[in-house]
């Protein structure tokens, strides 16, 4: 039974918990994606091709519109090269060994990682401000983990067993 005045766990507003599965489904998304493409081989292929292929998962159900988003952030990572036009398409700007998940991860995920603070605190509640303080150093640990472990994973190894 949760204390007098405070929320029960039932009661929680999950929203932290929404946004967290968000960003993991467009790393998920992503690495989709650049499996896809690397898959294509050197004649590449096309959004819609990909959107086609994340409506399969039940998951990722991903429409073309944000499959073009996705790669838009990879593409300014310099991870594909999108061609427009009646002929356009996607491929992959270096070889799949070059890729690390970890580029994808940094390429797709927003600047503060997996675990961020709140940039705004009640300057009057001690329990923000300590957490803002004390919990600071642990989440870029934690970031910087991630990304480290990702980075062990080339695109190359990961599509080596599809198919």
């Amino acid at each position: 039974m949760a204390p007098r005045g405070r929320l029960s766990l039932t009661a929680l507003n999950v929203t932290g918990l929404v946004i967290v599965m968000t960003a993991n489904s467009r790393m998920a998304s992503a690495v989709h994606i650049m499996s896809f493409v690397a898959y294509a081989g050197d004649e590449g292929t096309t959004s819609e091709a990909i959107a086609k292929s994340l409506q399969t998962n039940p998951v990722l159900q991903t429409n073309p519109v944000v499959v073009r988003k996705i790669l838009k952030l990879l593409e300014r990572e310099g991870l594909v090269a999108l061609r427009q036009g009646r002929h356009g398409g996607v491929g992959l700007r270096r070889p799949a060994s070059r890729i690390t998940l970890g580029q994808i991860y940094k390429a797709v995920e927003s600047e503060t990682g997996v675990f961020a603070m709140r940039s705004q605190v009640h300057e009057g509640c001690a329990v923000a401000c300590a957490m803002k303080r004390r919990l600071g150093p642990i989440f870029n640990a934690a970031n910087d983990a991630v990304e480290q472990a990702l980075s062990k994973t080339s695109l190359a190894e990961l599509v080596r067993g599809v198919g």
